[in-house]
């Protein structure tokens, strides 16, 4: 004899059967506005990717600016880093540390990383890339050559000096920064391409800025004057000129810049690097109370 249902298991029932609904709805709808979602970003992205192509007076997308970054500028940026590293130790270790090994190693890391940097390819559309590829390649070049000179020289404290001053090193040096300049050269060139008016495009060729100009710049276009100055100054240095112009707005922000008696960006650079006020990530330290809002493109080093 069957069992009848009781009122209790209809219920029980009934529940189940509108809680598996509500389920099957509430992932069905999740799903699609989550594919609304994530198609609405795609295509903003594409969008402004398909809007800078269609531009045919752009010679530096930010496809290109990227790829240089991480195919040419990081390898270098690995063993210019590496070479600050072992110039202080063997500045700190003295006799006791084996320079030697640590400039083989140099030397070395310097003929690999060219080897890495040499293949790749950049559209001929792209002049200032393609010559900062040279230029990194001729300074790897020579900080090789530099270093199977440096191990015949002295040790300890000396040999750092000599790491500073040798011609080859300074020759290496100057072919970096050159190849700097010409990078954030090709970023404010995308800026302006994607400015409708970019501001201080006449202001980053003069030879020298007062604040007031420079407080009217962008950062892409403080970052090309700097890059520029650096080179010109030889200033071969750990960090970025980001870091840099951080320093100088951090200055200028805290009303520091008359105290100083800081005329222009020329004096103002000059005393940070006289006296060492530059680090790398000064300009992470200050990017959200300062550049907030700049556009600048999809860089690792930005952001």
């Amino acid at each position: 004899m069957e069992k009848k249902l009781t009122k209790f298991d209809i219920m029980m029932v009934l529940g189940f059967i509108f809680a598996l609904t509500v389920g099957v709805a509430a992932f069905f709808f999740g799903l699609q506005t989550g594919k609304e979602q994530t198609d609405a970003k795609y295509k903003a992205i594409i969008a402004e990717l398909v809007d800078e192509k269609n531009q045919d007076n752009v010679s530096y997308h930010q496809q290109q600016l990227v790829s240089f970054y991480h195919t040419v500028l990081l390898p270098f940026r690995e063993f210019q880093d590496r070479w600050f590293r072992h110039a202080a130790t063997i500045e700190a270790g003295g006799g006791s540390t084996d320079a030697d090994a640590l400039l083989k190693e140099l030397g070395r890391l310097a003929k690999e990383i060219s080897e890495e940097i040499k293949p790749t390819t950049i559209p001929e559309v792209s002049p200032l890339l393609r010559d900062a590829q040279a230029n990194y390649l001729k300074s790897l070049a020579l900080f090789a050559a530099a270093t199977d000179r440096l191990q015949k020289g002295p040790d300890g404290a000396a040999l750092a000096e000599s790491m500073r001053q040798d011609d080859y090193v300074a020759e290496a040096a100057s072919f970096a920064l050159k190849a700097q300049a010409e990078y954030y050269d090709a970023i404010w060139q995308w800026h302006a391409a994607n400015e409708p008016v970019p501001v201080g495009a006449e202001l980053i060729e003069k030879n020298n800025l007062t604040f007031e100009e420079w407080r009217t710049l962008p950062l892409n276009g403080k970052n090309l004057f700097l890059a520029r100055l650096l080179a010109e100054v030889g200033a071969f240095s750990p960090f970025y000129p980001q870091d840099v112009a951080a320093r100088i707005d951090d200055l200028d922000a805290a009303g520091r810049v008359g105290q100083l008696q800081l005329a222009d960006l020329r004096a103002a650079v000059s005393t940070l690097l006289s006296t060492g006020a530059v680090r790398s990530n000064d300009y992470f330290q200050s990017k959200e109370k300062h550049y907030r809002g700049e556009k600048l493109p999809q860089l690792p080093f930005f952001y």
